[in-house]
């Protein structure tokens, strides 16, 4: 992404309800599957202007890598341990066999060849390791916000379901979430598509009443996510370990 995407998401990350709701919904899920353990090794690949990782330390020690200098210039400004430059497929800058805990949040749809991204990632889980798994769902939300970020796709729940097994994953939990949100968004992208409106990145901040209401909202689904699985929404979040 270009600089001013990293300028702009390290402004919104701790205001804006997409950021706050997101976090909410995958620290939920990864206490289900995750305790702190002062050993415990986490790694959020692609930590981009740094969202996660300062929460991350609930669980242990945190390391932080992201392919872009601009991304790890604005984490380091909020965190204070190790952010290495790196990319996937195939240049993790860590050993193999390393990481309790890895988070991939909306990262992979940046990536060509995705499935060999996720074998990295993969490789480089403790054998009892956990890693967790977010993208955007759903070509028909296709938009100027996915060509401004540079995404190469959206997913289905079976695609992303029959990737992450092809790469040696045993699926946990898979499923949808923002689906209370799914209609507006889906109807005003069409909109926007019909009219040829490029209307940029979507992470524009709302007023402060309109931005609680969708923080809480977005938010509520954490507590359906921990029992369930929802059959849409505008992404997807797999929990996953080595097979």
């Amino acid at each position: 992404m270009k600089e001013y995407l990293y300028k702009e998401l390290y402004d919104l990350e701790n205001k804006h309800w997409w950021f706050l709701g997101k976090k909410k919904i995958v620290l939920s899920l990864i206490r289900t599957y995750v305790k702190y353990n002062e050993s415990n090794k986490i790694l959020d690949a692609g930590c981009g202007s740094g969202l996660m990782l300062n929460n991350l330390k609930e669980f242990g020690k945190v390391f932080g890598m992201d392919c872009s200098k601009d991304a790890i210039k604005f984490s380091k400004l909020i965190f204070d341990g190790e952010v290495k430059l790196g990319f996937m497929p195939e240049h993790i800058p860590y050993i193999k066999n390393y990481f309790n805990l890895i988070i991939a949040l909306d990262v992979i749809e940046h990536i060509e060849d995705d499935e060999l991204a996720l074998l990295d990632l993969k490789d480089h889980l403790t054998y009892d390791g956990v890693c967790v798994i977010t993208v955007p769902a759903c070509m028909s939300l296709w938009s100027n916000h996915d060509i401004v970020h540079q995404h190469k796709r959206r997913y289905t729940l079976r695609e992303l379901k029959k990737k992450l097994l092809n790469a040696g994953l045993k699926v946990e939990k898979i499923s949808y979430y923002n689906s209370i949100l799914f209609l507006p968004i889906f109807i005003i992208r069409q909109i926007h598509r019909l009219l040829n409106i490029k209307s940029g990145s979507d992470a524009k901040m709302p007023n402060t009443f309109i931005n609680f209401i969708l923080k809480n909202v977005f938010s509520f689904e954490r507590h359906i996510l921990k029992n369930y699985s929802i059959p849409f929404g505008v992404s997807l979040i797999a929990i996953v370990k080595k097979a």
